[in-house]
């Protein structure tokens, strides 16, 4: 009787373990696949926001290339002004 427990115990820890053992493996592996899709999605996120910036630093790299904006960052950040131009001081 004792033979036949033990047995039986052997015969289902075999069969838990054929069983468990890749439902534990696939298990991990879909966690690591779904993880990667939510870290892919993120990244895609976080390229397209620095690819904006990357356009707006290249428009603004434009403008001081062309001269558009130093006339105005002069006026407005340094006070400079033009010769012959003349000083309106408006008091707030």
């Amino acid at each position: 009787m004792k033979g036949y427990f033990s047995s039986l115990i052997k015969k289902w820890l075999v069969i838990i373990l054929f069983i468990f053992l890749p439902v534990l493996y696939i298990g991990r592996k879909v966690f690591l696949l779904i993880d990667a899709h939510y870290t892919e999605e993120r990244l895609k996120k976080e390229i397209i926001v620095i690819n904006a910036e990357n356009e707006m630093l290249r428009r603004r790299i434009n403008d001081y290339r062309r001269g558009l904006l130093i006339e105005t960052r002069a006026r407005d950040d340094l006070g400079m002004i033009k010769k012959g131009e003349k000083i309106y001081i408006r008091k707030r």
